[in-house]
């Protein structure tokens, strides 16, 4: 009988060793389970849900904590500045500036340091960090728009036009670019040339109403009488209380000899809006041309203690004035004009 019994204990032993282990490891699961309650999440875990959740001040301690054990994680410090941008811009731009050129999160850095000195008009800091940007990526469509903003804010318009184009070249599809180009060219006072970019708006998204109107300012300004109605009249369609469109509608109706319709439209347009100045301007024209001199001055008078560093305004008032037989009146207004044109 012995030799039989044998086996069994043998079995039975392997299977009480073979439970101890797994008792064994249960308990160090739950020592390392209860430790990791007891720890805590992660911090960068808490930060991430925090960003998710819109708590920025959270996320931005979350992150300092996990750099005070971490401080060469560049990764976590490029995504501190994230939130920190929504509380503390400069702070976001002291830690991104932490981050060092020979590492894989310096150009990420130097964009994100570009987006918030062009937010915060800091356009000398912004193009320290795009020109490095276009020197290690001189493809980058965004950098070349982004360099166009910032010289364009700094009425550098020759610079701004030369990024914005190439930025339109490099991506053709992302409109804002085109709008920038069109832009930069009004200041330049260019207007012919604004036509094309503008086109390229209404050609990607043909109900994009900001270009329509725009497109329509440009026409008008090149002197494209029809071409400004018939985007005015497309604006109106859609807005009848657009005060630009009917303006432009106006000046396409004098263009074109039809004062009558000229003037409705624009008294139209001050019932709107009585205190826009291009409206009165152009109702003084019209009224000027119908030799209502008197009438004329009368409406533009009023006008000039808010906005006497018009140059427009005082040339009409100047030449209303004079037509009306006010010469003194006539004379002050001449010499302010002379005065602007210095």
């Amino acid at each position: 009988m012995s030799s039989q019994s044998e086996p069994v204990r043998s079995k039975t032993n392997r299977a009480e060793r073979l439970c101890q282990v797994l008792a064994a490891l249960a308990a160090i699961w739950a020592i390392v389970a209860v430790f990791r309650l007891w720890r805590g999440p992660a911090p960068l875990d808490v930060a991430e849900q925090a960003i998710a959740e819109g708590q920025w001040e959270t996320a931005v301690e979350c992150y300092l904590i996990h750099l005070v054990d971490h401080p060469d994680d560049w990764g976590a410090r490029l995504e501190l500045s994230v939130p920190l941008t929504e509380i503390d811009p400069k702070q976001a731009l002291v830690e991104l500036r932490k981050i060092p050129p020979d590492t894989d999160e310096y150009l990420q850095a130097n964009r994100q340091i570009a987006g918030i000195c062009i937010a915060c008009e800091r356009f000398k800091e912004a193009k320290e960090a795009l020109l490095a940007l276009e020197a290690a990526t001189p493809d980058d469509w965004w950098v070349h728009v982004s360099l166009a903003e910032a010289f364009l804010r700094e009425g550098k318009l020759i610079l701004a036009l030369h990024h914005a184009q190439r930025g339109a070249q490099l991506n053709p599809a992302h409109t804002r670019t085109h709008f920038l180009v069109a832009e930069v060219l009004d200041d330049l006072n260019r207007h012919v040339e604004m036509i094309p970019p503008l086109q390229e708006v209404i050609a990607l998204e043909p109900e994009h109403y900001g270009a329509h109107l725009n497109l329509c300012y440009a026409y008008a300004k090149a002197g494209q009488a029809g071409n400004t109605r018939r985007e005015a009249e497309w604006c109106l369609a859609r807005n009848p209380a657009e005060v630009d469109a009917l303006r432009l509608l106006a000046t396409a109706a004098r263009d074109e000899g039809k004062r009558d319709e000229a003037m409705e439209k624009i008294q139209k347009a001050l019932k709107l809006s009585p205190d826009d100045l291009n409206s009165r301007l152009l109702e003084a024209e019209l009224l000027l041309f119908d030799r209502k001199a008197d009438e004329a001055f009368g409406r533009l008078q009023p006008l000039y203690d808010r906005h006497k560093n018009d140059r427009r305004l005082a040339a009409l008032l100047a030449r209303s004035a004079t037509a009306a037989g006010q010469l003194e009146e006539a004379k002050k207004y001449r010499e302010q004009v002379q005065k602007l044109s210095q």
